[in-house]
């Protein structure tokens, strides 16, 4: 089975990137995975102290897993939705995302404002020109009639 792969954040833009790739993954037979990445956290003290890392990591993963559980269950996903968790660079960890999943598609919003200038430099910029597949980037207004 193929997989799309959709990078969510919790913005409105990614809420409708999510409806997108959920049609998508139904119409085309395809697996949806959500996917989350969380910044890496480091605070001064915190960090240097035995395991302080760690527990920050721990932390990031579950905060990231309980924003995807309350999305999931806000936009009425499938439980076969499956989801997945990161912690790095946003752009890098999507586009590597993709390729450990053998991703078919990446859907992702844009938060940008409109026009190619607001866009470039972004994170859905950096996906689209390095994605190993197609990416689909939702722009804020984007309609999803040409789905039904």
């Amino acid at each position: 089975m193929g997989t799309i792969v959709c990078a969510v954040d919790g913005s409105d833009g990614s809420l409708r990137a999510i409806r997108i790739a959920d049609k998508l993954a139904g119409k085309l037979g395809l697996e949806l995975v959500l996917l989350h990445v969380a910044p890496r956290t480091e605070l001064p003290g915190v960090s240097a102290m035995p395991g302080g890392q760690q527990r920050l990591h721990d932390e990031e993963l579950r905060d990231s897993e309980t924003l995807l559980n309350e999305i999931s269950e806000a936009q009425g996903l499938d439980a076969s939705v499956r989801r997945r968790t990161e912690i790095g660079p946003t752009a890098e960890r999507i586009i590597a995302v993709c390729a450990d999943e053998r991703a078919d598609l990446v859907v992702l919003g844009s938060r940008g404002h409109s026009g190619v200038k607001a866009v470039l430099g972004s994170v859905s910029s950096k996906v689209a020109s390095a994605a190993p597949c197609p990416c689909v980037v939702v722009p804020r207004h984007a309609g999803e009639h040409f789905l039904d």
